[in-house]
């Protein structure tokens, strides 16, 4: 079994389309299955495809074997069908989901797109039966080690704008290892994508690379690591990290640390989100009340250095610290 990823819009343009005289609306469901039955190689591979897709479960499991003759008579299997099959796995009907497992393990070539990936890991995840959930999980492994590979040699090309291109296949394959990997990437774009894949994939082996990039040279990197500590909502490991940005000598960077400050445990934020209160840039000063605002009703350290900052020289500070004591 060969596993082939590719994007949703290589999928849209070579996936064949269905021809209006095999719209399954014309028929009954009996015949739509006795017609699948009788005549699938005559139906063509786009046809049996759009029967995945039927409402009633008996044409789907029919669809699918109807799928699986003609991948042993070696007919062409449309690209789009790896995903119809993908999301077949959690179809409602138990035979259509094991027809669409052993169909899946058997045919010779597969090719999944973001959506059929999509479906594979909510299958591995939450199938209902283990062989539904051992065959979600044996592909993803190959799309992982298959096309995981290609992406990891993208990884090493000369040119940088092919090299986040690799970033991109890698966090679509959820491939969090080998993007980490990129994390010291000479390319700041590269390193910026990493840090943004880690925050979507969102999984604790991919902390370690962005606590690097939380210290990276660049403050255009550094910004990218604090915006995505922010959405994971600064995990443990990343808090130090982050604090110490509250004193980074880029004001823009000190400003997205206080933003994300805003996400953290309040007893390690509020402290170096007061400091930034006193900050000489006013951005920075405005972006530490807004974090500190939601603590103003529980904290009294919060509410004393609001209330100190009633003071500040900045009119638009001074109005938004009311703002926030209200």
């Amino acid at each position: 079994m060969t596993v082939t990823h590719e994007n949703d819009q290589t999928r849209q343009n070579d996936a064949p389309r269905t021809d209006g005289e095999t719209r399954r609306t014309d028929r009954t469901p009996r015949t739509r299955v006795d017609e699948l039955h009788a005549g699938a190689g005559a139906l063509g591979p786009a046809a049996i495809e759009d029967h995945l897709r039927d409402p009633e479960p008996e044409v789907r499991a029919a669809a699918v074997d109807a799928l699986a003759g003609a991948a042993r008579r070696g007919d062409d299997v449309p690209r789009g069908t790896g995903d119809a099959l993908a999301w077949a796995l959690a179809d409602e009907h138990r035979d259509v989901r094991r027809a669409a497992a052993g169909l899946l393990r058997d045919l010779p070539e597969v090719y999944f797109g973001d959506d059929g990936v999509k479906a594979l890991l909510l299958a591995a995840a939450r199938g209902r039966e283990e062989d539904v959930r051992a065959t979600a999980a044996e592909l993803l492994a190959g799309l992982t080690a298959g096309a995981g590979e290609l992406y990891a040699q993208g990884l090493h090309d000369g040119e940088a704008h092919l090299r986040v291109q690799a970033v991109l296949g890698l966090i679509s394959l959820h491939a969090v290892d080998q993007v980490a990997e990129a994390a010291d990437d000479p390319a700041r774009e590269v390193r910026v994508a990493v840090a943004e894949g880690l925050a979507r994939l969102a999984r604790p082996a991919g902390l370690p690379a962005l606590e690097g990039l939380l210290a990276d040279h660049d403050p255009v990197v550094r910004m990218a690591a604090l915006d995505a500590a922010a959405e994971l909502g600064v995990p443990e490991p990343l808090e130090g990290r982050v604090v110490i940005s509250i004193a980074h000598s880029s004001w823009q960077v000190r400003r997205r640390a206080a933003f994300a400050l805003a996400e953290a445990d309040p007893d390690t934020a509020v402290q170096p989100l007061v400091s930034a209160l006193r900050d000489r840039i006013v951005d920075v000063r405005r972006a530490a009340v807004q974090a500190l605002e939601q603590w103003a009703s529980d904290r009294p350290e919060v509410v004393t250095a609001l209330t100190e900052a009633l003071t500040d020289p900045d009119p638009g500070v001074r109005t938004q610290v009311r703002w926030a004591l209200a």
